[in-house]
Order: C-alpha cells, then sequence, then structure tokens
C-alpha cells in the first residue's frame, strides 16, 4: 500500500516518526515536499521546486474549482501576495506527482494552500485524503477528517461508562480542562531565534508563497498590537445585566484552518458581524469576544463599526470566558470549539457550519442567518431545546467513538507529541484506518 504525506513545516517531523513506524510494518511511503527546509528522514521524498517567474503557469491553465483554494490562501488573505500564479504553478506540479506516485492514501493538513491544492486533485481522483486534528474534546484525542472537511472518518468506536462520562463533562461544563491547543507553550529564547532563522532560510531561498515577507509579518504584528489597543479602549469588562437579551460571538484566530477553510464562507468575521447585527431588535445586543490569541482577524473597520454599533459591543482580551459564558442568552459561532462547550452545558448554540455537532438539538445548524430571530424568541420564552444527562453523555461517546486516543502537534510547539507513548497511540489508529482499505 503506497501512502502519502504532504509536508508541513515542523508537523513533518511529527509524521516522519509515524512514517517510520509504517514503513516497518511493510508500507510504502512517499512525501511531497513544498518548503525545502523541513525534509522527512523516513520514506521517499518528491521535492516540487520552487517556481520561477517563467514556470508560473497562467489561471486558464488551471480549473475553475481550484478558486476556494484562493479564498484560503494565507498570503493572498492576511500578508499582500498580490498575485495567484503559484497557485497554477503548484496545481499542475503536485498533480503531476501524484500521476506518478499513484498513492492509495493521502495523510496531511487542511491548512497551507499546497495542501488545499493536494486535497482538491485527491478528490478528482477518488483518492482518500485525510487530515488527522485534534477533536477538542475530550482533551487528548483526536479524529482523522475527510479532505478539507470537519467530517470524522471511522474512529476508535469506544465507548466508556456513564459515570466516566459525566465525570468528563462535568470538567467541561466546570472550565477544568481545555483542549490541547489552547495549553500556554513556553519556547525558549534560543529555539525562537534558530526557528526564525530557519524560517527565513526558507523564505530567501524560495518559499515565498507559504512564507511571508519578514518585512510585511513585522508589519503587520505591529499594526497588530496597535489594533488590540484600539480595541481594548472600547471594550466592556463584562456583559451587562439587564432586560436585553445578550448574543455572544466569540472571534475565531485567524489565519486558521478552522474558519479560513472549514468556516470559508464566513470568513469575512467583520462582515458576519454586521450581518447578524442587521437581525437583531432594540431590546438585543451582540457582545464580541475576542480570541485569547487575536492575530488577524481584527481590523480598524470592525472596530470603528462596533464604536458606532447601539447594539454591538466589545469584550476585552482580559475578560475571561468563564465571566461572559453565564451571562449570556444565546451563542453564535461558525466552526469554534465552544459549540462543545455549550452542548454540554444546556447553553442555546446556532452554528452556521454543520458538522457531528449539530446531531444534538441544543445546538442548531444556522443555514440562513435571516431566520435568526425565531431562535432568539425560542430562548426568550424558554422553548430551545435543552439535553437530559443520558443525550449528553450519549454525545460525548460519539465524539470518542469517532476518534482516536492521541495528541496531534508537533516537537517544536509539544516534545512530547513524538514520545513513545504518544507515537504508539497514532500509529495504532493509523494501523485502524489502514486495515480497513479496500486496495
Amino acid at each position: 500500500m503506497k501512502i502519502l504525506f504532504v509536508e508541513n513545516r515542523y508537523k513533518t517531523y511529527f509524521y516522519d516518526a509515524i512514517a517510520k513506524e509504517l514503513l516497518e510494518r511493510g508500507y510504502d511511503v512517499y512525501w511531497i515536499i513544498q518548503n525545502h527546509m523541513f525534509k522527512p528522514s523516513n520514506g521517499k521524498i518528491e521535492v516540487i521546486p520552487y517556481p520561477t517567474n517563467h514556470g508560473l503557469l497562467n489561471k486558464s491553465n488551471c480549473l475553475s474549482a481550484y478558486e476556494k483554494v484562493i479564498k484560503s490562501d494565507r498570503q493572498l488573505n492576511f500578508f499582500s501576495l498580490k498575485t495567484t500564479s503559484h497557485i497554477f504553478y503548484y496545481q499542475f506540479t503536485i498533480e503531476r506527482v501524484i500521476d506518478k506516485l499513484k498513492p492509495d492514501i493521502v495523510f496531511g493538513e487542511a491548512t497551507a494552500f499546497h495542501e488545499l491544492l493536494t486535497i482538491e486533485i485527491c478528490k478528482g481522483k477518488n483518492i482518500l485524503y485525510l487530515n488527522p486534528s485534534t477533536c477538542r474534546y475530550p482533551v487528548g484525542r483526536f479524529s482523522f477528517y475527510k479532505y478539507d472537511t470537519l467530517e470524522p472518518y471511522k474512529g476508535s468506536q469506544q465507548v466508556i461508562t456513564n459515570s466516566e462520562a459525566l465525570s468528563i463533562i462535568n470538567q467541561i461544563v466546570n472550565r477544568n480542562v481545555k483542549p490541547n491547543y489552547m495549553n500556554l507553550v513556553q519556547i525558549q529564547n534560543r529555539k525562537r531565534f534558530y526557528d526564525k532563522l530557519k524560517i527565513l532560510r526558507g523564505y530567501y531561498g524560495g518559499d515565498k508563497y507559504n512564507t511571508p515577507s519578514p518585512i510585511v509579518k513585522w508589519r503587520k504584528e505591529k499594526y497588530k498590537k496597535l489594533l488590540i489597543k484600539q480595541w481594548e479602549d472600547i471594550a466592556y469588562k463584562e456583559v451587562a445585566d439587564g432586560d436585553q437579551a445578550a448574543l455572544l460571538y466569540p472571534m475565531q484566530m485567524q489565519p486558521e484552518a478552522n474558519i479560513d477553510v472549514w468556516g470559508r464562507e464566513y470568513r469575512d468575521q467583520f462582515n458576519l458581524i454586521k450581518e447578524l447585527a442587521k437581525q437583531l431588535s432594540k431590546n438585543e445586543i451582540l457582545y464580541i469576544k475576542p480570541n485569547p490569541k487575536s492575530k488577524y482577524e481584527i481590523s480598524k473597520e470592525l472596530i470603528n463599526y462596533c464604536d458606532n454599533a447601539n447594539n454591538v459591543k466589545l469584550i476585552s482580551h482580559q475578560t475571561p470566558m468563564e465571566k461572559v459564558f453565564p451571562k449570556v442568552d444565546l451563542v453564535i459561532t461558525v466552526t469554534g470549539t465552544i459549540a462543545i462547550e455549550c452542548i454540554l452545558a444546556n447553553k442555546p448554540v446556532l452554528t452556521l457550519v454543520e458538522t457531528i455537532n449539530n446531531t444534538v438539538a441544543n445546538c442548531v445548524y444556522l443555514d440562513d442567518i435571516g431566520t435568526i430571530d425565531s431562535y432568539i424568541k425560542s430562548v426568550k420564552k424558554d422553548a430551545f431545546p435543552k439535553l437530559s444527562n443520558s443525550d449528553k453523555i450519549k454525545f460525548l461517546n460519539l465524539l470518542i467513538s469517532t476518534s482516536y486516543n492521541g495528541v496531534i502537534s508537533d516537537p517544536f510547539m509539544d516534545k512530547n507529541s513524538v514520545s513513545n507513548q504518544n507515537i504508539k497511540h497514532i500509529v495504532g489508529a493509523f494501523d485502524d484506518i489502514l486495515s480497513g482499505l479496500n486496495v
């Protein structure tokens, strides 16, 4: 069986540890490498040459299906890249590699443009592409998501006891635990220096389509700090008590696959907030909670709009979610982790992307923002669906049965991700996936 991995910077070294185990099991392992600075030690490598100006292809040579990749391209959206020529060069080159290797399955993230291109190519050739990623809750577990979706593929089919489930539910509801990706990581200055040096070497060596210009990045970071200060100047410390219905929209960090890919249609969060605000009556307030790790989702236009809107209020970065959550009546999110927290706490929640979370009654998929008023009325009448403990246990077991034990990360952010114990868990999950393929 031929397995193809797609390079993703330091995540490559995590996959490399898995590849070593898979090779020992008799699998053929191959790689597509976009950033030449990150090469694995195990398996056969296909390095994509960096494009030159004369090597870039015209848009006419690329199928319109790849327009969605352009919409999610980080360099185009956040780092001032002006051309889309690289999309068509890499589409052509990656497809040629896949035609040559003919992999039975592909593993990789759904984040960078070359991964999204690989996903679209695999779709067209009916090759399964799986994205191993955290399932958020319960902590220490992950799912294999199909292509660029949040649809889990297979799973452990594990079920835990009611008492175990209730213990986990209480920990989540009381915020005694948080997803692995939210844990703060302390990285030594020396390690950060060598990381920046490696990224710069990659950029000046030719990786200018996934790595931003250092000057553009510096300006972006400087402007981000200014925007956060301006946000804080007008932000509220808490949700006000009163008769007004309080709605909450927690912003999602960008760039991030959670919204730029999985929530692609709503990746313009400023426009989404304006659309939500339009639906509210005078006795309803929309609170905007920033991501604690705000990056580039905040804009001057958003701040100005909220400062002048009567029914939209910004919440301070310093205000923890545990102070906001109990005071809001309804939560609206695109693909945020908060949906799971709302489900288990019986807090009414609407999502703008349909996922496994919408299989329960108190997490409603909002396919039309114009219908939000009916759900607000339902909340005011205390008629929004609620889950019993048995419903919550069933939902938690759904998350567990469609996921596997193990932490998906990289050795730069989490050295334990490549520990013997974690790799053992991860490879066991890969074994389960690969043993079920009909090839």
